[in-house]
C-alpha cells in the first residue's frame, strides 16, 4: 500500500515538471554575436574606459537567464542598465533579479518600460565580470543594455583590513591618553 501511495506521488511530481515551461539560460562572453539570440560586444574608450552594449532577443515563453562575462585589465568602477519594452503582452518581458558582480540591481517599471540600472560596482583587475539577467517571457520578449568600465583606484582587502586596523589602534591610543591625562586634584 505504502509503497502504492509513493508511486502515485512521484507519478504526479513527474508530471507536473514536465508541464512547466522549460527554463533557458545562456552565457555571453564579451565579443559574442549569435544573430536572433543577443550579444555582447564592448570598445575601448579614451583613458583606460571601456563600454559594453548588451542585447537579448527573441525570447521564447518561460523563465530565463543570461550571463554576460567580461575581464578587463585595470580595477575601477562600472556602472550599467537593462531595459526592455514590453507591447501590449505579447512580447512581454519580466525582471525576476539582475546582478552586477553579486550586486542586486534594483527594478523598476514606468509604463511599457521595465529597467534596472547600477553605480560604481567595484571591477577587479584580471577577474572575471558578470552580469545576470534573470526573469520571465511571455514570448518574443527582448532587452538591451550598456555598461560602463572607469579605471579608478580599488583598494585589496588587504589593504582595507590594515587600514581598519590602524584606525583602530589610533583610536585606542587616542582613548588610552585621555585616561592617564585626567588630573585630579584634592
Amino acid at each position: 500500500m505504502r509503497t502504492n501511495l509513493l508511486s502515485a506521488v512521484a507519478a504526479v511530481a513527474l508530471v507536473s515538471i514536465a508541464n512547466v515551461a522549460p527554463a533557458s539560460a545562456a552565457v555571453f562572453p564579451v565579443g559574442t554575436t549569435t544573430p536572433g539570440v543577443g550579444s555582447f560586444q564592448a570598445a575601448p574608450g579614451p583613458n583606460g574606459t571601456f563600454n559594453g552594449a548588451i542585447n537579448r532577443v527573441g525570447l521564447g515563453e518561460g523563465t530565463f537567464s543570461d550571463t554576460f562575462t567580461f575581464t578587463l585589465p585595470a580595477a575601477g568602477f562600472g556602472s550599467g542598465s537593462v531595459i526592455s519594452s514590453n507591447v501590449g503582452g505579447v512580447t512581454g518581458l519580466t525582471f525576476s533579479s539582475v546582478t552586477f558582480n553579486g550586486t542586486s540591481l534594483t527594478i523598476n517599471s514606468s509604463g511599457n518600460l521595465t529597467f534596472a540600472g547600477v553605480n560604481n560596482v567595484q571591477i577587479f583587475a584580471n577577474q572575471l565580470n558578470t552580469l545576470v539577467v534573470s526573469g520571465t517571457s511571455a514570448g518574443g520578449a527582448s532587452y538591451g543594455g550598456n555598461l560602463t568600465f572607469v579605471p579608478g583606484a580599488v583598494p585589496e582587502t588587504a589593504t582595507w583590513m590594515m587600514m581598519l586596523a590602524g584606525f583602530g589602534m589610533m583610536g585606542a591610543g587616542l582613548r588610552y591618553r585621555r585616561r592617564s591625562a585626567n588630573v585630579k586634584f584634592a
